[in-house]
C-alpha cells in the first residue's frame, strides 16, 4: 500500500495489518519523535516547537506498526511548505514532482519486497500501475474524488456563479492530466470509492460499472465518546451549527454565508473549522455573524463536534468526507447536500437538500428553529446508528471486498 500523504490511507494499510496481508506501508511522513527529522522538534524554541508538533501529529497512528512503514519521498516535505506559504502554482509543481520521485521508490520497494497486491491511491498511482501489470500483479485504485471531468464542470459553473469566494480563477485541469488520471483508472484492475456519487461520475465517464465498488469511510472510535453526548434543547439560545473542513468556493460556503445572512442572529450561530482559503475581504464581510476556527487536529475538532447542535455541509462536489462519518460518532445530525454524497438518512438524522442553495438551506434551518427538539432527536438517531460508521467496520468491509474479488 502507498500514499506520499495521509487521507484514509492509514486505516486501509491497518486493516490487512489486523489480517496480517500488509508486508508494507509506503508514505512520505510518518512521525516518529526518535528519528531524524522529526528530532529536530526537540531544539526548536518553545512556540516553533509547539506549532511543529501539532503539525506533525497529524501524520501519526499509534494503531499502524512503524515496522511496516517505509518512508521515502521528501519532496513531499518541500510540497508541504511551499503551499503552507500560499503558493499554490509552484507548490503544484513541487508536487507534482514528488509524486513521479514517490511512485519510482515505490517501484523499487517492490523490486526488493515483493507483493501481489498493489493499494494506490488517485493521481500517484500511474507510475506504479504501469509498472506493476506488466509484471502481474493486482491494482487497486483507492479514488478520493469524482471524476475530473465532473470536477472540471462543477467548479468553473462555481467560480462563473460566485467568484468572490475563490482567491485565485478557477483553472480546470488540464488535458495531459485528465488522461493520466484515466490511464489509472483504466490499469486499475478495482476502482475502491468513497460514496455512490464519486462512483456515479467514474461510470458515467466510461470506467466499467462491475469495476467500481463504494467502501464508506468511519469515524476514529479512540477520538469520540463512548456515551451519548448530553445536549441541551436549544429553546433560549441561538441554535449552534457547525462547518468542518476546507472553507473554499467549492463546498458550498458561498450558499451557507447567505443563508446565515437571512436569518436572524437570535435564532442561529456558525462556527467553520478549518483552513480560511476565500479571499479574506470576502470572509470578513460575514465575520460578524461567522466563527472561524483555525485548523485543528482529528482529535481536537472532536470538541467543536460535541458542542455544536446541528452540522452543515453544503459541498458542490465530494469523494467521501470523513466529517459526515464523525457526526455519526458524536451523536449529532446534520444538513448537508446530495452533492456531499452518503451521509445521513433524510428525515431521520437529519436532511439531504438536492441543490444547496441559500434558500434551501434557510428553510431546512427554519425547521430546527420552529421545533427545537428536532436537533436532539437526528442526534439521537445519528447516535443509534455509529456501529456501521466507525473505521473498524469500514476496515472489515476492506478485507471483504478484496477477498471477494482476489
Amino acid at each position: 500500500m502507498f500514499h506520499p500523504g495521509t487521507q484514509h490511507s492509514w486505516q486501509t494499510a491497518l486493516a490487512f495489518q489486523e489480517s496480517r496481508q500488509l508486508r508494507w506501508y509506503a508514505t512520505s511522513v510518518f512521525y516518529d519523535p526518535a528519528k531524524w527529522p522529526y528530532r529536530l522538534e526537540r531544539v526548536l524554541p518553545g512556540p516553533y516547537a509547539d506549532r511543529a508538533h501539532r503539525q506533525l501529529i497529524r501524520r501519526y497512528n499509534s494503531q499502524l506498526d512503524p515496522t511496516v512503514v517505509r518512508q521515502m519521498g521528501w519532496a513531499e516535505w518541500l510540497a508541504i511548505f511551499v503551499s503552507s506559504k500560499g503558493l499554490g502554482g509552484l507548490a503544484d509543481k513541487v508536487r507534482r514532482r514528488a509524486v513521479r520521485e514517490f511512485g519510482r521508490d515505490v517501484i523499487k520497494l517492490i523490486e526488493r519486497e515483493p507483493v501481489d497486491v498493489v493499494w494506490g491511491y488517485d493521481t500517484v498511482s500511474l507510475d506504479v500501475f504501469r509498472w506493476a501489470k506488466r509484471h502481474g500483479l493486482y491494482c487497486v485504485l483507492d479514488r478520493t474524488t469524482i471524476h475530473s471531468v465532473a470536477q472540471n464542470e462543477v467548479c468553473a459553473e462555481e467560480y462563473a456563479r460566485r467568484p468572490e469566494f475563490f482567491i485565485s480563477p478557477f483553472v480546470p485541469k488540464p488535458k495531459e492530466v485528465l488522461e493520466q488520471e484515466q490511464e489509472e483508472i483504466d490499469l486499475a484492475d478495482i476502482v475502491v470509492v468513497g460514496n455512490q456519487i464519486c462512483a456515479d461520475t467514474l461510470i458515467r465517464h466510461g470506467c466499467a460499472p462491475e469495476k467500481v465498488h463504494v467502501l464508506a469511510y468511519g469515524f476514529d472510535e479512540s477520538l469520540f465518546p463512548r456515551e451519548f453526548p448530553q445536549r441541551t434543547t436549544p429553546r433560549d439560545r441561538p441554535i449552534d451549527l457547525l462547518f468542518v473542513g476546507n472553507i473554499i468556493g467549492t463546498k458550498g460556503i458561498a450558499f451557507l454565508m447567505d443563508a446565515i445572512m437571512n436569518i436572524r442572529p437570535q435564532d442561529v450561530s456558525l462556527t467553520l473549522v478549518g483552513r480560511l482559503s476565500i479571499p479574506p475581504q470576502t470572509a470578513a464581510k460575514y465575520q460578524k455573524r461567522v466563527t472561524y476556527a483555525p485548523t485543528v487536529s482529528r482529535a481536537e475538532v472532536v470538541r467543536y463536534f460535541l458542542n455544536a447542535d446541528c452540522f452543515v455541509f453544503p459541498s458542490i462536489f465530494e469523494g467521501g468526507p470523513i466529517v459526515l462519518r464523525e457526526i455519526y460518532g458524536a451523536g449529532l445530525g446534520a444538513i448537508h447536500s446530495f452533492a456531499a454524497g452518503d451521509g445521513v438518512i433524510s428525515g431521520q438524522n437529519g436532511l439531504v437538500l438536492q441543490k444547496p442553495t441559500a434558500n434551501d438551506l434557510v428553510r431546512a434551518i427554519e425547521r430546527l428553529i420552529d421545533d427545537r427538539e428536532l436537533a436532539l432527536h437526528w442526534q439521537q438517531s445519528s447516535w443509534n446508528m455509529r456501529e456501521t460508521a466507525t473505521w473498524s467496520a469500514y476496515r472489515q468491509r476492506a478485507r471483504n471486498l478484496l477477498g471477494s474479488v482476489g
